[in-house]
């Protein structure tokens, strides 16, 4: 992953799903941007790979809601009754740092795969690529939260390999 957002190597479309990602952090009070939140900003967009999460129910509103029912799973799992979603947000509203979930799923996509085509064909499978990496995720938030929605993610990474 660049560590810049002004890095060339950084996809205009991917560039811009990054910035909604870190906009998603600072509104829910995160201090880092992780995969979720990468996972949120991709699921609000029209392009290939969102119209492919809707397509398996998970646009914004359920990929949100998945998250929420994971986060109440995991707090009842530690004996602790879920509380109101507005207890739960910092008043942090500062530039977050990168997580270590983002990271590794930047690194789990295969960016390389479309080298050889257009530029804008490039651009516009750039984000699937993003999103294949946070599927292939096996722990953490993500894959809970997919798991407990009932969301087949194998199915789903072939749906966008039939980009």
């Amino acid at each position: 992953m660049p560590d810049r957002l002004d890095d060339d190597a950084l996809d205009p479309t991917l560039k811009q799903v990054i910035i909604n990602a870190i906009d998603e952090a600072i509104d829910r009070g995160a201090s880092s941007v992780e995969a979720e939140h990468l996972l949120l900003a991709i699921s609000a967009g029209h392009d290939f790979a969102g119209r492919t999460l809707a397509e398996f129910g998970l646009d914004h509103d359920g990929v949100d809601a998945a998250l929420r029912g994971e986060r109440e799973r995991s707090l009842r799992a530690a004996g602790i009754e879920p509380v109101a979603e507005e207890r739960l947000v910092a008043t942090r509203k500062s530039r977050p740092t990168w997580g270590a979930t983002v990271r590794e799923a930047l690194r789990r996509a295969d960016f390389k795969t479309h080298r050889k085509r257009g530029r804008a064909e490039r651009e516009r499978l750039a984000v699937a690529d993003a999103l294949v990496g946070i599927l292939r995720a096996d722990l953490g938030t993500v894959p809970r939260a997919l798991a407990y929605a009932g969301v087949d993610r194998a199915a789903l990474i072939a749906a966008l390999g039939r980009a």
